[in-house]
Order: C-alpha cells, then sequence, then structure tokens
C-alpha cells in the first residue's frame, strides 16, 4: 500500500475540466455518509449466513492522495446478487455483479522502454521527490458472473466449496503528473514535461489509459469464520484461479495476457480475555496469508497486471503486499509472498447500535520472491524482499481498518534507500 511521501499535500490540478473542488468535497461527504449509514446487518453479505434471496454490499471505497496518503473519498465499489433456485440440492447458486469507480492515482517504476525499478531523472527529482511518474486516473470498473457450490458450510450455512466464472472489464485513463502545493511553476512543467515524454515514448500500449476485457474462472474453498465480537478470524480460505484477456487491437489500451493465481489465508485465535462479555475486552490472533501468481502475454502485458496479483479480489502488488517498499515496484510476472501477522484487539471504546469503535496492535513479518520483468531489454534479475513491523489500527464501525505502520525493510533495499518508512494504510492486508 502507499509509503509515506515526504512531500506536501497535493491539490486537483485540472478542477476546470473536472468536477470543481467543492463538488470532490460534496462527493467525499456523501461518501463517508454513505458508509457511516450503510446498514449492517448479514443480509447485505453475500457470504452472510442468512439465506435470503438477494444481497448486496459495499466493497471498497475509492481514495485519492491527500496529506500525502490515499485518505480522500472519491468513488465506491458496490456488489449484488440473487440466490437463484438450488440447481444441486444442499448448495447455493448465486448470480452476481459488482460495480465501481472513482478518481484515483496511477503510478509506475518503469522507463519508456520497460526497465524497471527506474527513478525519474536527478533534474526532475526535485519537482518530484517520490522517484516515481505519477498520474490522476479516472476509472470504472465492473464483473459479472455465476458462483455454483459444490460442496456445503453447515456451520456459516454457505458454500464451503464452489466454482465461479466472472466476465471482467474496466476503463482507466492516466492523465497528466500530478500537482503538489508548494511546487513552483517552473516544477510542475518539469513533473508534466516528464510525463509527456514518458507517455509519449512508451513502448506499450496503455501509456494512456486501457479499455481491459477478461474472463475470469476458478475454485474457491470457504471456511472462514469471523467474531461479530472480538472481530477476530479463525478458519481457512484458498482459491485457485485462471484469467485470460483477448486481444482487441482497435480498443485503447489493447492487450492480451494470461494469469494463474493460488492464494490461502488461515487465522487462529491464541488468547481471549473474558468471552462472556457483550463487547471484546482483549483478543490475540494470528494470520497467515500465501499467494503465487503468474502472468505473461504474447503481445502485449498491461500494465495493472504486472502490478497486482490476481484472484476474486485482486491484491496489491510485490513491494506492497511486501509492506515498507514503494508502490509499483517489483512488477514482476512471478510473484510470491507469505505474510504473517500477530494482532491484538483491544477492548472496544464506544458502540453505535451493532457497529464498534475497537483499536488494536499488529507486529508482522513479510517475506516476498519475484521474477522476470515483462518487456524489460535489459533482463533485470528479480530477487526477495522482506520487512517486519508494527502497525497501530482503529477499526472504524466495522466497515473500514486505518493503520500506521513503521516499517523496517531487512532482505532488499528501498529504490530511494531509506532504512526505514512510516506509512498510513487503509484496509485489512490480509
Amino acid at each position: 500500500m502507499p509509503e509515506a511521501r515526504s512531500r506536501p499535500s497535493p491539490i486537483f490540478p485540472e478542477f476546470s475540466r473536472t468536477p470543481t473542488a467543492s463538488a470532490f468535497r460534496l462527493l467525499a461527504t456523501l461518501i463517508l455518509l454513505l458508509v457511516i449509514l450503510h446498514p449492517a446487518s448479514s443480509q447485505e453479505d453475500p457470504n452472510s449466513t442468512t439465506n435470503g434471496s438477494f444481497f448486496y454490499g459495499i466493497v471498497d471505497v475509492r481514495r485519492y492522495f491527500f496529506w500525502g496518503w490515499n485518505l480522500l473519498p472519491t468513488g465506491i465499489d458496490v456488489t449484488f446478487g440473487y440466490r437463484l433456485p438450488p440447481w444441486f440440492e444442499g448448495v447455493d447458486t448465486i448470480l452476481q455483479a459488482t460495480v465501481g469507480g472513482g478518481y484515483e492515482g496511477f503510478s509506475t517504476f518503469r522507463t519508456w522502454n520497460y526497465i524497471p525499478n527506474t527513478p525519474v531523472s536527478p533534474a526532475d527529482a526535485t519537482a518530484d521527490p517520490n522517484g516515481n511518474l505519477e498520474f490522476n486516473s479516472p476509472n470504472v470498473q465492473w464483473q459479472a458472473g455465476i458462483r455454483q457450490g459444490i460442496l456445503w458450510n453447515p456451520r456459516e450455512r454457505r458454500n464451503l466449496l464452489e466454482g465461479f466464472l466472472y466476465y471482467r472489464g474496466r476503463y482507466d485513463r492516466y492523465h497528466k503528473g500530478r500537482h503538489y502545493w508548494g511546487s513552483s511553476d517552473s516544477q510542475i512543467a518539469a513533473i508534466e514535461a516528464s510525463h509527456e515524454t514518458w507517455q509519449s515514448s512508451y513502448l506499450g500500449t496503455d501509456a494512456y489509459g486501457i479499455f481491459g476485457n477478461s474472463l475470469f474462472t476458478g475454485l474457491a474453498f470457504d471456511a472462514l469464520h469471523f467474531d461479530r465480537r472480538s472481530k477476530a478470524y479463525d478458519g481457512t480460505y484458498a482459491e485457485a484461479s485462471f484469467e485470460i484477456s483477448p486481444y482487441f487491437p482497435s480498443v485503447l489500451g489493447a492487450s492480451d495476457f494470461w494469469r494463474v493465481n493460488f492464494s490461502t489465508k488461515t487465522f487462529r485465535t491464541l488468547y481471549e480475555v473474558r468471552p462472556e462479555t457483550e463487547k471484546n475486552v482483549f483478543t490475540i490472533y494470528a494470520g497467515s496469508y500465501f499467494s503465487i501468481d503468474y502472468a505473461d502475454a504474447s503481445r502485449q502485458m498491461p500494465l495493472y497486471v504486472m502490478q497486482t496479483f490476481g484472484g476474486t479480489e485482486p491484491r496489491e502488488g510485490l513491494a506492497e503486499a511486501v509492506r515498507g517498499f514503494e508502490d509499483y515496484s517489483w512488477d514482476t510476472q512471478l510473484k510470491i509472498v507469505h505474510n504473517l501477522d500477530l494482532r491484538f484487539n483491544l477492548p472496544v471504546i464506544h458502540s453505535f447500535g451493532d457497529r464498534d469503535l475497537l483499536p488494536g496492535l499488529v507486529l508482522y513479518f513479510d517475506l516476498g520472491y519475484g521474477s522476470r520483468y515483462w518487456g524489460d531489454p535489459a533482463d533485470t534479475p528479480g530477487g526477495f524482499l522482506g520487512s517486519t513491523g508494527i502497525g497501530l489500527f482503529v477499526d472504524l464501525l466495522d466497515f473500514v481498518y486505518t493503520y500506521f505502520y513503521a516499517h523496517l525493510p531487512l532482505i532488499g533495499e528501498r529504490i530511494d534507500g531509506a532504512p526505514f518508512v512510516l506509512d498510513l494504510d487503509i484496509g485489512l492486508t490480509f
């Protein structure tokens, strides 16, 4: 996720041609109100223990840079679905669709000829201290398909093992470099010039954006249990998937790629104080996440595929999954990551109906490996990344987690050479 950035707060550089600043403030306020007022009933959960035919839910909130981190809400993702009359006895058949969009940021450390992990030229470093190319990116993403149960989970009253098949699509545009408070006219000109040079020279088809389409299929095993009182997970989730995108040369950002992914996560509660109480007092639980992902393309690999792990919920790429390294770097074809968390859920501070405000602490160790950079003429070698750290978090009303991390890279080096980094993050790592 985004690393701590030593730069002033950004502004929206093209409000005269896009929504005004007041419109963005209004949008952010409406999104926050929707999140807070969003009902916490299990009926909205596609994996709920309620067997209602229709379900819906908020999947994610899109965010834009503010005070150096992705904090300002600018969009939302929602999912909705319908449980069909069972095709097979004892399991669910579900039609499900997810759609979302927002005004976000997109970034890359690739040069115009695909050489990876390259900071901007020294002449532009003052204007762009993070050292990579950053674009404003309005985008929309969607998927729709079917989930067919194979085995049933009687405890959670949902499919234990299921197959799925989805059509996926996305439309992204990459607009100029971001402008930041405190940047002079000459610095802004340098930022825009470096971005325009990259976009006009980049060997890929998606320098200005992409309209992507793919088919996505696989199997999922879900034996996870979430304790709404302690806010701790127990059990195991695993999935294996395959995604393929055909080549449409006339479409923006034409690409063809295929990707295979296997991911699994396991949790176990280690210690709990006074489990008979209505609200959490103190709970310790451990979590482990492992994922291996490989992607390739015969003609064109999209940047967003290089920068993510696949799966039903695509995850940030290797240098973000291994916490403490620069976002969007180490965008290899082969990605392997193992995360270990020890989480301490502290007493509930306050409750709003069925929702709680709960603080906590996490200790972590991450290890990752990446190999092969698609299109790289220098054949840059891959390698291992490793880090450890500590984080303070707050569970905000059972909807979103906010983390403040201190990261310490142990294996591999950050591109900027920093020995440690502070980071503000939104959402669970896994």
